[in-house]
């Protein structure tokens, strides 16, 4: 049993001003460190009232384990506060911690002096329960993560103190609504077993947000996209941890109440769009930013660990821009705790190595996993200007996640069985990486070289207004189609009329599309073809279903910012918005795409994925066909 807080007096006796000193952590014992919050302020040097605490170890091994609570937050930047920090048998000290944190405790605190309890909270909080100037001791503590989350009776959230009053409040309203939805749900299906019942009762509900003012939706977006949704190691945590309760100055909640909230906004995105409601369309898009923000932690929350591999973790981190790590290498250690393949991954947490460094490991795991197919998924993120240390196939990932010109992916995002395209064969992926980790060599067969290049950006500059929105695309359209048609003009030989008719609809949307029915990314068939006709021929006899069907060509050309290249033979495809004249197109052995790869000062970078018509299905490569070694610095 540990022994009482000292008096007021005892501690300000007591505190001395130099620098903290950890007792060491007994690793063979999985011990950790915990903090026994008092709910009286003391005053530190500076003359200001500041939170006190006592530390001890404590052990997961042997029956008892430790009871406490974890502490989940953002570290933040700027000027850092003070706290009393008393470890067994030493005087109290003064420990500089981050403002955020100092509010949180702060904040603890004044609930502990207002509650009957007897016992002061206890807490682990990594800011103070963990050495950050001990690297082993880091290595070893952070690869202990998933299990002192897991093994806390709960977890705490703190938001902060500068929560606006009218998000709160709008907050509290959104979260009585999702509610009152999932009750009309339940009681609905059990009452009819039909869901017809339920649509009625919840589109009462979503008729009546729908109305709601400008102000009170930015209100709810700035409440939920709160830097914390932010945090790599959000998903981590939340996963793990058996309860969640998520606090902010004057409220708390708990975390089921932002998985309603995350299906009430799906709802009421959808009430919108279908209703049509004009003055409310803005909205969608503050709506969306807070679904988005939401999307990742609330999605895996609902998932045992150990659901996904680790490069569908990361890959959702960075896609909904869950980039915000006190160090880059926690982009890849925040997730490495729950992820399937945990056991198999070559990865080990070491804060001694550069970020570079674990960069470089975690893009030898999925190639080791994927094959070429990671060479895809690493195209998207293109390196910053300071990451020079980092060769062209490593992905930075302290970027969230960019253009790609054909999704690598169908049905389950990582199931390799799944293929549309077979550009250089039926071959297995063939690579060698030199001993500094800095060059990898691929076996590649080269096509052609890039000599033109046309920029074909739509985005929402030209959407001028919502009249103009279909005669912009059929102008966009068309001039595609001269494009087209030029580089066919070239060498008319290889494109006849009905191949000229299919580049028009097939290459604006790298001849695939996602299918939302069967979550599936889909080559794209003769009904795509239809929709491309409503748009650019809309005074021809169409299909109804062509018509409504449109709008969903419209969004795949919206997705896909990209320019269209011809080159020295004739080829015609799309790049990334990066591509330049004298790019090269190869085949790399057992990728199902082609790719742009770059030669500056006498080596070859990865560029990116391409599409290229006329050589997406193993056209240009048979059996007897030479891949040769090429080296990607």
């Amino acid at each position: 049993m540990q022994s009482s807080p000292k008096s007021i007096a005892e501690m300000e006796k007591s505190v001395e001003h130099d620098h903290f000193t950890y007792r060491p952590l007994d690793q063979e014992r999985r011990e950790i460190r915990l903090v026994q919050l008092s709910c009286k302020l003391q005053v530190a040097s500076n003359g200001k009232s500041v939170p006190s605490m006592r530390m001890h170890h404590a052990s997961f091994d042997g029956e008892n384990l430790p009871q406490y609570t974890a502490l989940s937050y953002t570290w933040g930047t700027g000027p850092k506060g003070i706290v009393l920090v008393e470890d067994e048998g030493e005087s109290a000290r003064e420990v500089h911690v981050s403002t955020n944190l100092l509010d949180a405790l702060c904040h603890f605190a004044a609930l502990s002096d207002q509650s009957l309890e007897t016992v002061r909270p206890v807490f682990w909080i990594d800011q103070l329960c963990i050495n950050q100037n001990d690297k082993d001791e880091k290595n070893h503590q952070v690869a202990m993560m998933t299990e002192i989350f897991g093994q806390a009776k709960m977890t705490n959230v703190w938001l902060g103190s500068r929560q606006a009053t009218l998000s709160c409040e709008v907050f509290k309203r959104y979260d009585q609504d999702a509610s009152r939805i999932m009750e009309v749900i339940s009681d609905d299906l059990e009452l009819h077993n039909d869901h017809s019942c339920a649509s009625q009762g919840v589109d009462r509900i979503l008729s009546e947000l729908s109305k709601d003012d400008w102000e009170k939706f930015h209100a709810l977006a700035d409440f939920c996209t709160h830097p914390w949704f932010e945090r790599a190691w959000v998903v981590q945590e939340v996963a793990t941890s058996s309860k969640v309760i998520v606090h902010w100055e004057g409220g708390k909640c708990e975390w089921s109440c932002f998985q309603k909230l995350w299906l009430l906004l799906h709802l009421l995105i959808q009430r919108i769009l279908v209703a049509k409601v004009s003055h409310q369309m803005a909205a969608v898009h503050l709506l969306g930013r807070t679904l988005i923000t939401l999307h990742v932690t609330v999605t895996q929350s609902w998932n045992p660990p150990r659901t996904y591999p680790l490069i569908e973790l990361i890959e959702n981190m960075l896609m909904y821009g869950m980039t915000r790590a006190t160090q880059p290498e926690d982009l890849i250690y925040s997730t490495m705790g729950i992820a399937s393949d945990q056991d198999t991954c070559g990865i080990e947490v070491d804060y001694k190595k550069h970020y570079t460094e674990i960069f470089t490991e975690a893009a030898l795991e999925f190639l080791k996993t994927l094959g070429a197919q990671a060479l895809a998924w690493s195209c998207q993120l293109t390196k910053i200007n300071d990451s020079p240390r980092l060769p062209s196939w490593v992905p930075d990932f302290r970027l969230q996640l960019g253009f790609m010109v054909i999704e690598p992916i169908v049905a389950h995002r990582f199931d390799l069985s799944s293929k549309q395209f077979s550009a250089a064969g039926n071959r297995n992926f063939a690579y060698t990486v030199d001993e500094n980790r800095e060059k990898l060599s691929i076996r590649t067969f080269f096509v052609d070289k890039v000599v033109e290049v046309k920029s074909f950006h739509f985005m929402a500059e030209h959407l001028a207004s919502a009249g103009s929105v279909t005669l912009q695309y059929q102008a966009w359209l068309a001039d595609y189609g001269k494009f087209f048609d030029f580089a066919a003009d070239l060498v008319p030989t290889r494109y006849d009329d009905s191949i000229r008719e299919e580049m028009h609809w097939r290459i604006p949307i790298a001849d695939r599309y996602f299918d939302r029915d069967a979550i599936a990314v889909r080559r794209a068939g003769l009904e795509v073809k239809e929709w491309y006709k409503a748009i650019r021929h809309p005074d021809d006899p169409l299909t109804a279903s062509a018509i409504s069907m449109s709008p969903k060509y419209k969004t795949l050309i919206f997705m896909k910012p990209h320019v269209a290249f011809i080159t020295a033979s004739g080829y015609i495809g799309l790049g990334h918005p990066d591509t330049v004249e004298g790019d090269e197109v190869h085949l790399i052995q057992g990728s199902e795409i082609p790719f742009l790869l770059r030669k500056t000062e006498g080596h070859y970078q990865l560029g990116s994925q391409a599409y290229v018509h006329g050589i997406m299905d193993g056209e240009l490569v048979d059996d007897n066909t030479e891949f040769q070694w090429l080296d990607i610095h």
